[in-house]
């Protein structure tokens, strides 16, 4: 059923307020815009009505942008919290990391605005568990994996810290790579094209930057020492992540023969189970989860969608939508079980798109081609069956009715070699 979409505009200027006004007047019909001019207007609007997103300027007097959406985020977890920054807010932006989940830069484009908001609601509109929904909205930070941590911290303290060595722990870790890009492609925008390598964005930041983040604003934390969940191994999701990226990478190179679409699909297959990290948080749930798998029999995907409503691949999508990660990465990480759903949940709808026959054709292109999603769903299926070989006939975890569709069934024995290549090259 269709929803009306409530959002808050925070702006001390009103000249600002009135061009929303009138840029997003178009889409009265679809979003119950309100306007406040302080952050104590917006927080007096939010006391008697529940918004799904507030977008708020960050300079403003008395309460600013980041007092305004630390308040929200403690208050009211589940609305999607969107900061308006300049270039020359740099150090607020730094400090304001944990409470916004994006920055769009000022002056922004109205359809920009809409994207955002449009893309990110209908990525929560794929869980289908509330409580799970709030809980992902209200998230500030992942915990990384204890010894990357550990030597982050380390290389941070060093008399002389390496930018590329700090990158190359960076790209290393889920949490920390995620964050990264969040920061780099939504906070530091102006980019000629979004930045997917976690290598690359930490260089872009900067050794100051990552200082202050690390160091100052703790952005980065650590799971507990033997953090485990019912099964679930820190050190097993770790290994597999690497393992699935970097099969997904090679994958994606022997297919289209470029490095920018192998390096995508590198990123997209360290963050594809994303959503395990977010479950180890909420354990009383996932303690059900493993129950029901033990006792029906099934797999653990199948086991979350019985018993949450929703799996670890829509929970992951939604938190790097919230962030502002690429498209194709969120989608990837969606899909990487079910790529054939993408039909019946597609969410990437850019405003040249609207019309009806174009969407059509949008969405039979990317069912009917290669794409960074094709390569984390085949390297995730593999790394999940293991034991494949030449004379494998029988892939239980691929959806071979996808690949049917891209006629791509003939190609899988050249993606077995890729698959023992990683295997003997294993972390």
């Amino acid at each position: 059923m269709f929803k009306v979409k409530k959002v808050l505009f925070v702006d001390d200027e009103l000249c600002v307020i009135q061009g929303f006004k009138r840029m997003l007047s178009r889409l009265s019909d679809t979003w119950d815009m309100e306007f406040a001019m302080s952050g104590k207007e917006a927080l007096n609007h939010m006391s008697k009505s529940s918004f799904d997103v507030v977008v708020s300027d960050m300079r403003m007097p008395a309460m600013d942008g980041i007092k305004l959406l630390d308040t929200v985020m403690d208050r009211f977890p589940e609305t999607v919290r969107i900061m308006l920054s300049g270039h020359s807010d740099r150090e607020m932006v730094l400090r304001s990391v944990k409470c916004a989940h994006q920055f769009l830069a000022k002056p922004c484009d109205p359809k920009v605005i809409q994207h955002t908001i449009e893309r990110t609601c209908k990525l929560r509109d794929l869980l289908g568990n509330e409580t799970l929904k709030k809980y992902v909205t209200g998230i500030k930070d992942l915990p990384s994996f204890p010894g990357l941590y550990d030597l982050i911290i380390r290389e941070m303290h060093s008399p002389e810290p390496s930018i590329k060595k700090i990158g190359y722990i960076i790209s290393q870790d889920v949490s920390m790579s995620a964050k990264v890009l969040q920061l780099v492609n939504t906070a530091f925008s102006g980019l000629p094209e979004e930045m997917r390598d976690p290598q690359q964005a930490t260089i872009r930041l900067g050794i100051d930057a990552l200082q202050a983040l690390v160091l100052s604003n703790h952005v980065f934390s650590s799971f507990p020492e033997g953090a485990e969940l019912y099964g679930l191994s820190l050190l097993d999701i770790w290994k597999h992540n690497l393992m699935t990226s970097r099969l997904a990478r090679d994958i994606a190179y022997i297919e289209s023969g470029e490095k920018e679409i192998a390096e995508e699909a590198l990123t997209a297959g360290m963050f594809h189970d994303i959503g395990k990290l977010i479950l180890m948080k909420v354990p009383t749930q996932y303690k059900e989860v493993m129950k029901f798998g033990e006792k029906k029999g099934c797999d653990l995907v199948e086991a979350e969608y019985a018993v949450l409503k929703t799996s670890h691949a829509e929970l992951g999508s939604y938190l790097l939508g919230l962030w502002g990660i690429p498209d194709n990465v969120v989608e990837a990480v969606a899909f990487h079980h079910n790529p054939s759903k993408l039909l019946d949940e597609m969410f990437i709808i850019p405003g040249e798109f609207q019309n009806s026959y174009l969407k059509q054709e949008l969405d039979r292109n990317l069912l009917t081609s290669f794409t960074t999603m094709t390569s984390v769903h085949v390297a995730n299926a593999l790394m999940m069956q293991k034991k494949c070989s030449s004379d494998t006939t029988d892939f239980s975890h691929i959806d071979m009715g996808y690949l049917k569709t891209l006629n791509l069934t003939d190609r899988l024995p050249r993606w077995l070699e890729c698959y023992n290549k990683v295997l003997q090259e294993e972390v």
